[in-house]
């Protein structure tokens, strides 16, 4: 990362709110990435809402490896913690996820009270929150976008009939660890400035290699060899266009141009970190 260190002030801010705001949830939604759980979990969110009721939410799971997902569920589901799987394609999801809503309030309010259940939707930036919430609320209640970092504020919406809804910023953790860098700037959580793209797309091609995906880049790009990441980046930026005056290949380009498409579910299913053994 070119800043181990970077932790945005509006960031710092939003995580002491969000610590002061869960006082008045019932239930916390942790949305996280199904391709990367591990790393798209920040820990100082999992530890600010240990006493709440929770649900994971392994958010994007058409976009990964569908028997890993269900390993993912397992664990999860193992250490006791309620999950669920959610896809880009949410409104498969939705009814699923409010009748969830429906037996909560009844389980963690009861009759006897009369306020709405409240939950709060957190997570890491660009993991799908807002546009989870648009879904959910059936109009664009939410900013959203591509950009990590774009919703700003902070928001309740009413789901249904009692039940309502705090909207937060996405929150990184103040340190990344090394192993999580590469993962992140895969699905997009960094902002291109903060890490090195060419590298994070030698890591993810060299996934590829590994998961015996290769053929999915070969049908995306073309006319590519299984050769070194370094190679094959060249490659794709050569059959993209990616070029410099003079004819040099655009290696930084080539790079955003690879990740978006990972991003953005062109390149097939892939799952970039695999449940630890229980």
């Amino acid at each position: 990362m070119k800043d181990a260190q970077w932790y945005p002030g509006t960031m710092a801010r939003a995580a002491g709110r969000l610590q002061k705001d869960l006082r008045l949830v019932d239930l916390v939604v942790e949305l996280i990435d199904a391709r990367a759980p591990v790393s798209s979990r920040n820990p100082e969110l999992e530890r600010i809402s240990k006493n709440k009721q929770k649900l994971i939410l392994l958010h994007k799971a058409d976009r990964g490896e569908k028997e890993i997902n269900s390993r993912w569920l397992f664990y999860f589901q193992k250490r006791g913690l309620q999950a669920a799987l959610s896809s880009v394609q949410v409104p498969a999801t939705v009814n699923s996820f409010l009748e969830f809503l429906k037996r909560q309030k009844t389980q963690l309010r009861g009759s006897r009270f009369k306020r709405p259940l409240r939950l709060v939707i957190v997570g890491i930036p660009n993991v799908g929150k807002s546009t989870l919430l648009n879904y959910l609320v059936g109009r664009a209640a939410a900013r959203t976008g591509d950009r990590p970092g774009i919703t700003r504020g902070r928001q309740w919406v009413r789901l249904l009939a009692g039940v309502e809804l705090l909207d937060t910023p996405g929150l990184l953790p103040p340190l990344l660890s090394p192993e999580a860098v590469f993962p992140l700037t895969a699905i997009g959580a960094l902002p291109p400035e903060r890490a090195d793209q060419q590298q994070a797309a030698h890591w993810l091609l060299q996934r590829y290699r590994e998961r015996g995906k290769m053929s999915v880049l070969l049908e995306r790009y073309g006319g590519l060899e299984e050769d070194a990441p370094a190679k094959v980046l060249a490659q794709i930026g050569t059959s993209r266009g990616c070029l410099l005056p003079g004819g040099k290949i655009d290696l930084e380009r080539a790079a955003a141009l690879f990740l978006a498409d990972y991003q953005g579910g062109n390149l097939g299913s892939l799952s970039l970190e695999l449940p630890p053994q229980l």
